[in-house]
């Protein structure tokens, strides 16, 4: 098979397209190589560079999942046949050309996931989860209907996380009125909905998320993400952070794992759409989005953006997971950020409250609803903002911090839209600095929200599914585009070199049968730039 042409034409669709069509498309573990299950077969790719690791001709593939770069592959069919029912998974070993061992179950199968102590196989209500030395079930979990096959598992085996709806539950307002994990011993989430409850009534809660630990097979707590069904999860790769969309889709929110805290809450857009795809960087410094907008949001998880969600006033559990992450950000940098202050001295923290009102987040919910009539378009310009050595995974000289820098413009994407968004999210954070001492800080939350740090528009149809992800440093090489464009600052001193080492890879994949491969501007933020493009639909037999 001829590698994958790069630079395809769009605009008519035809770059060497045969009649194939993707089924499955997804990264694995660490975002260095993309599996891809085709009609006829799957391919595995590396994407740094972007080649081809493998092509196996095979029956139509529903699911093709790695283990990190190992030879190890989990293949479900997805075929009237016996061998490809996409109720029988198989373990390949591709080195070997061998299959490992098949397993079949009742129904058909969702989703798997893998890390290095675990294997995960779901379906639309049961959860197999298996040691994935020995292939050995170990433990069986009974779930509610799930049928978008919503499930996360942290790809480290450290804390090995295991993340899934919880069923949905009627609102009480007796319990505890902290916003976050319900400890193990309360088992209120887990009661039965009466039998003449809607399922789909309003006055349930859909939107809760059960935490479990695979390695001990004991449920930790259930996070209360939100109140709407949810849409999208994700772990990060470590286990500490999980992130949440409904399926309003206007807002995502980060939540630390241990303590079930909200540290982020982030505004997508202003009004409903799908979100197919969530995604944290391996360093957690940021988190993106893809939706049905064809566009991908990448949120910046600083300390500017968690003042911004949080209250002026914590509750202790609050207080314990920011310290909590500021350690650990702390500990992978290697030195102390300089530009967090200890809680020890920071009066916000020492206001502390034994519990929060949890119906705040719901209010605000409620009013995002209504902002969504505005009906205005989810591709917003980002603000003016600080440079990112306020990050909580980016420490720096806290003068720094007064530096304002502004967000890279693609001329591209430049419209009337944009420029009136601009101007209204302008006069939203004057009237936030105004008034904001006199309102709830729920409601000045609402004036000026976290808004995205960066975004970039997938050259796709309306409605493409995508899946997202946040890889290394973009290479030296891999800069000449970006040196010609026009917003590029020619009169600073800084090299290519240099510039370099502030951008990221944020590589997509379309249903349409493309991989995507955009700059991330770490400093700037704003609009990625699209570095190269290659078809997935390219010679699909080969091999």
């Amino acid at each position: 098979m001829s590698q994958p042409t790069e630079e395809a034409d769009k605009s008519t669709g035809n770059a060497q397209v045969t009649h194939e069509s993707i089924n499955f498309a997804n990264f694995n573990q660490d975002s260095t190589c993309v599996s891809v299950g085709y009609q006829s077969g799957y391919k595995i790719f590396n994407v740094e560079p972007f080649t081809k690791c493998l092509s196996l001709a095979d029956t139509s593939v529903g699911i093709v999942e790695m283990l990190f770069s190992s030879s190890l592959v989990a293949i479900v069919g997805l075929g009237e046949l016996p061998d490809s029912s996409p109720r029988k998974l198989k373990v390949f070993n591709t080195k070997r050309r061998s299959i490992i061992c098949e397993l079949t179950f009742p129904t058909s199968i969702l989703a798997v996931k893998m890390n290095r102590e675990r294997m995960v196989v779901l379906l639309e209500d049961t959860i197999y989860v298996y040691d994935i030395n020995t292939m050995r079930i170990l433990h069986t979990i009974e779930t509610p209907s799930n049928p978008e096959g919503l499930i996360a598992l942290s790809s480290s085996t450290e804390k090995n996380i295991l993340a899934y709806p919880s069923p949905p539950k009627l609102p009480n307002r007796q319990e505890s009125s902290t916003k976050g994990a319900t400890n193990d011993n309360d088992r209120s989430h887990l009661e039965n909905i009466p039998e003449n409850v809607n399922s789909n009534s309003s006055n349930l809660r859909n939107g809760d998320v059960i935490i479990f630990n695979s390695h001990t097979l004991q449920p930790i707590s259930v996070i209360e993400a939100h109140k709407a069904q949810l849409s999208a999860i994700a772990l990060s790769s470590d286990g500490t952070l999980l992130a949440t969309a409904s399926n309003k889709g206007t807002i995502v929110r980060v939540f630390d794992v241990e303590t079930g805290v909200k540290l982020y809450q982030f505004r997508r857009g202003t009004y409903p759409t799908k979100i197919y795809c969530l995604s944290f960087s391996q360093d957690n410094r940021f988190v993106c989005a893809s939706s049905a907008t064809e566009t991908v949001h990448i949120f910046r998880l600083g300390q500017d953006e968690a003042n911004n969600t949080m209250p002026s006033r914590w509750s202790k559990n609050q207080k314990l997971a920011l310290q909590r992450y500021k350690q650990s950000m702390k500990q992978k940098q290697g030195s102390k950020p300089s530009s967090l202050v200890d809680s020890e001295s920071d009066p916000d923290v020492d206001e502390l409250v034994e519990n929060d009102n949890s119906d705040d987040d719901e209010l605000e919910e409620d009013i995002d609803d209504e902002l969504a009539e505005e009906r205005f378009s989810s591709s917003l310009t980002v603000p003016r903002r600080v440079s990112s050595t306020t990050s909580l995974g980016s420490y720096g000289s806290q003068e720094s911090i007064g530096d304002k820098i502004e967000p890279h413009v693609d001329s591209a994407r430049r419209s009337v839209a944009r420029m009136i968004r601009r101007t209204s999210q302008s006069l939203g954070r004057k009237a936030a600095e105004k008034m904001g001492p006199y309102l709830h800080p729920k409601f000045s939350s609402l004036l000026e929200p976290n808004r995205h740090f960066a975004s970039l528009k997938v050259p796709a149809s309306k409605d493409t599914k995508t899946v997202v992800a946040i890889g290394n440093s973009v290479g030296q090489g891999e800069l000449p585009q970006l040196g010609e464009h026009e917003d590029v600052d020619n009169s600073s001193s800084t090299s290519d070199s240099t510039f370099h080492q502030k951008l990221l890879h944020v590589m997509v994949v379309s249903s349409e049968g493309f991989f995507y491969n955009f700059g991330l501007d770490t400093e700037r933020g704003g609009d990625c730039t699209l570095l190269s493009q290659y078809s997935l639909l390219t010679d699909v037999n080969d091999g």
